[in-house]
This record gives C-alpha cells, sequence and structure tokens, in this order.
C-alpha cells in the first residue's frame, strides 16, 4: 500500500509539473480613440481614419480592443473605465488617442467632441485628464503604452491664453512631458510643447508610419518607434519629429509573428515547393526571395530531369533486356556449330585410323575411300567451319552493339546531368556513378573521373550559399577550388 501511495504522490507530481510548464498565452489589451466632429472647434479630417486603423493593426497583431469615435465626456469615461478592468494583470496595455489635447498648468488633457472650454473650470470638468489613462495602464503587470496623437493645434488654447493674465495659469502649445513609470513606452506625434501636422492624405504622418511599422514582424517596439520618428521626419521635410519616452527592462514586441528571416531560416533546406512558393508570394520583397526562386527552380529542374531519368532507365532496360537475349541465342548457335565442328573431325579421324589385327595374323587392307565421300567430308567440314566463323561474327556484333549502347547511355545521362547542373547519376543521393542499368556492368573506364565537374560545383556552391550543405558536401566544395 505504501508503494502504491508513492506512485500516486509521484504521478500527482509529475503531472502538477506538467501544468505548470504550460504556458499561458499573453494577454494584449488597447484603448483606440479618434475624436474628430468638434462642435466647439474646427473638425480634424484625419483623426477616425488613424483610429479606425490602428483598431485594424492592434487586432491583427493579437491586441483586445476598446474603440470609440467621436467620443463625448461620458463616453470616453465609460472606454477609460472598461479598458482598466480589462487592462488588470494584462500582459501588455496600449492607450491610443488622436485628437485635441493640450496642457493647461503643466498636467495634459484629453478633449471631448462637446466640449466646451472657455476657462479653468472647463478644463477641469469637461476634459479628461491624461493621468486618468496613466493610472489605467498601471492595472497592467506587464508592458504600458501610451500613444498620443494629439499635439495638433488646439483652438482652445487661444481662449484660455485670453485669461492666462489675469487668472494666473499656465498654457502652452502641444503636451507637456509625462512622467514616465517603470515598464512603461509613451511615444508622442511630435516633441513636447510642439504641435502636429494633420496631414493631408488619409492618416496624420505619425499614424502612417505607425500602422505601418506596427505591421512589420519582429520589430523590438524601440526601433519600431525610432523608424516612425525617422519616417515622420522625411515626410514633413524636418518640420515634426516624434518623441519616444522609454523605461523597459527588457524587448517587447507589437507584432510577434515570423520575419521573413526566420520563416526562410526554417524552410531554407526543405524540398517542399509548396512551402517556397508561399514564401515567395508572403514576402515578394524580402532579401531571401532570389534563393527562394533559386532552390525552387532546382527542385523543378530536378524533378523533370528525375521523371526524365525513370523513362530513360526503362527504355536502356528494355534495350538492354533484348540485347541480352539475342547475345544468348548466338552464344547457342556458335557452341552447337562448334559442337558440330569438333564431332566432325572426331569422327574425320577415327574413321582415318587403321583397323587393329590380331597377334601374328596378317595384316588388313584397307581400302580407299571413295573419291565422292571425301569431297562431301570437305564440303561438309567447310560449312561447319562457316556456320562457326558466322556465329562468332554476329556475337562480335552483339558485343559492338553492347558497347555502342553504353556510350549512348553515358552521353545520355551526360546531357541529363547538364541540365540538372551536376555531374554524375541522378540518383536522390547525388552519386558520381553512371546511371546502373539491368545487365550493364561496370568497367573501369565507366568510373567517375577524379576531382569535381564544373557544374557539380555551381551546385555545392549555391547550396553553400542557401546553408545547405553536409559535411560531406563541404568537402567536396574544397575539390572544387
Amino acid at each position: 500500500m505504501t508503494l502504491v501511495a508513492r506512485l500516486c504522490g509521484l504521478l500527482l507530481m509529475l503531472w502538477s509539473g506538467l501544468a505548470l510548464a504550460e504556458t499561458p498565452p499573453d494577454r494584449r489589451v488597447a484603448l483606440v480613440i479618434g475624436n474628430s466632429s468638434y462642435r466647439n472647434a474646427p473638425a480634424l479630417p484625419n483623426t477616425v481614419n488613424d483610429a479606425r486603423d490602428m483598431v485594424t493593426a492592434l487586432r491583427k497583431v493579437g491586441f483586445e480592443v476598446v474603440d470609440g469615435i467621436d467620443l463625448d465626456k461620458r463616453g470616453m469615461d465609460a472606454a477609460l473605465t472598461r479598458f482598466a478592468r480589462l487592462a488588470q494583470d494584462a500582459d501588455a496595455a496600449m492607450f491610443y488617442f488622436a485628437g485635441h489635447g493640450f496642457q493647461f498648468n503643466g498636467e495634459n488633457y484629453l478633449v471631448p467632441v462637446e466640449a466646451k472650454i472657455e476657462d479653468e473650470v472647463g478644463v477641469q470638468y469637461e476634459t479628461t485628464r491624461l493621468n486618468d489613462v496613466v493610472t489605467a495602464l498601471n492595472y497592467a503587470k506587464g508592458v504600458k503604452i501610451m500613444v498620443l496623437d494629439a499635439c495638433r493645434n488646439n483652438p482652445f488654447v487661444g481662449l484660455l491664453a485670453k485669461r492666462q493674465a489675469t487668472r494666473g495659469f499656465s498654457v502652452g502649445s502641444g503636451l507637456a512631458p509625462v512622467q514616465r513609470a517603470q515598464g512603461m513606452v509613451i511615444a508622442y506625434a511630435t516633441q513636447a510643447n510642439d504641435v502636429a501636422a494633420d496631414g493631408a492624405g488619409r492618416n496624420s504622418p505619425f499614424t502612417a508610419a505607425l500602422v505601418r511599422e506596427i505591421d512589420q514582424p519582429g520589430l523590438e517596439v524601440a526601433a519600431l518607434f525610432r523608424r516612425v520618428q525617422k519616417s515622420v521626419y522625411d515626410t514633413t521635410a524636418g518640420k515634426q519629429t516624434p518623441e519616444l519616452s522609454l523605461s523597459l527592462l527588457g524587448d517587447f514586441y507589437l507584432n510577434r509573428e515570423e520575419t521573413d528571416a526566420d520563416v526562410w531560416r526554417r524552410i531554407r533546406a526543405s524540398d517542399d515547393t509548396t512551402a517556397l512558393q508561399a514564401f515567395i508570394q508572403r514576402y515578394p520583397q524580402s532579401f531571401f526571395v532570389i534563393d527562394a526562386r533559386t532552390r525552387l527552380d532546382l527542385l523543378e529542374r530536378r524533378s523533370l530531369v528525375s521523371s526524365d531519368r525513370e523513362k530513360l532507365i526503362r527504355e536502356f532496360a528494355e534495350r538492354e533486356r533484348a540485347l541480352l537475349q539475342r547475345l544468348e541465342r548466338a552464344e547457342q548457335g556458335r557452341r552447337q556449330a562448334a559442337d558440330d565442328l569438333a564431332r566432325k573431325d572426331i569422327g574425320d579421324a577415327v574413321g582415318a585410323s587403321p583397323p587393329v589385327s590380331a597377334p601374328g595374323s596378317a595384316p588388313v587392307a584397307i581400302a580407299p575411300a571413295p573419291p565422292a565421300s571425301r569431297t562431301q567430308d570437305k564440303a561438309e567440314r567447310a560449312r561447319l567451319a562457316d556456320e562457326l566463323a558466322r556465329r562468332e561474327a554476329e556475337l562480335a556484333a552483339i558485343e559492338t552493339e553492347k558497347q555502342r549502347l553504353a556510350e549512348e547511355r553515358r552521353n545520355v545521362e551526360q546531357a541529363m546531368a547538364a541540365r540538372l547542373g551536376v555531374s554524375g547519376s541522378l540518383s536522390p543521393n547525388r552519386s558520381t556513378q553512371p546511371i546502373a542499368l539491368p545487365g550493364a556492368a561496370l568497367r573501369p573506364s565507366d568510373a567517375a573521373p577524379r576531382g569535381r565537374a564544373s557544374g557539380e560545383c555551381a551546385e555545392l556552391l549555391m547550396r553553400a550559399q542557401l546553408g545547405d550543405l553536409t559535411p560531406a558536401g563541404r568537402e567536396q566544395l574544397r575539390q572544387c577550388r
């Protein structure tokens, strides 16, 4: 009973260890808001498109997104509340806002669509504090990302500035720097205290670049935003430079899909033409497309040559079989002719020897053979000798034909090998021996030449470039030099 209990305990520990080893999938949440149709300010032309395109991009890379378009104060508060609940213990939380925002007394505010901001009271009660967004992000246990495409030219700033001298508060252009926390990434569409452009196309320059870079797999978040910075700087001819504040202890990737390099590393030695074609379609601009096309071409040529090779083997096997049958029949005829001639010679020798007489008796007289019989014997012997010579000539002709067949086989094999770009056999193991046909013995002259042919060296070099070269292949490549 003790043994059973121990076994049960061991199984329970093993099961628990396996359960702990299973890593739950990362949970990623985001809040995306795009405000455009402001009632007390000019509408922003791109913010709705910016928000919708950002929602699509984030959902594509695995984020659960709370989204809102043209939200009033109540709508923004409701969306922020829902997001804060989702962010609890999330592995990553992201906030994106496109719309009007401004700084007041060093604190940042985001503007709902119905806000009417004429004084500091409107600031306090008709806007959303950015600090409330930071509080919601901090519910997440992992990476926190805040993206603000809100540094637009804000008309509310002008209204507040008129009261600034008499009310003792400060109003500035753009957004004020946000105090960063551990594990937080803060990206501004432009530098602090500066104004960002709306853009003339579908999106603002900042969001257009950000959506484009999120679609690129394998970009660490810092590298991603640096690329966004450069893109915006180039697009605006240096008039706008996004700003990044980052405080991460490790790497984080918005798009965790495999890169073209990851996929190519996995399939570069594959003989699956479907996988290679899918790679070319998926990454048409990849640096590795040339290698993929080269390998695909090699495999397609091998497939064609392999089919031709099988046909060639069957054809030569049939011709060799017919030739061997002729050879056997000719050999049988030669043996028969040789036996007949030998029996004739023995018979003539026996018939020509004198009979043996008994001791003491008189010698036996031998009657000479008739002239007609001697003539017939000579004619028969000549006929048998001619038949033997004819059979031997037939055997020699068949042997010559056999050599011609072997030479033809080698020539055709070399032509097929040249099509493939290798030398020697076209068998899957790439042996350098000629194709072995049934009944065809390999003579020393048939052996593979020493050294490496240029076609084989070309293939070995290509396989080395593709990283698909075995140690034996590397040794063969050294022989090419």
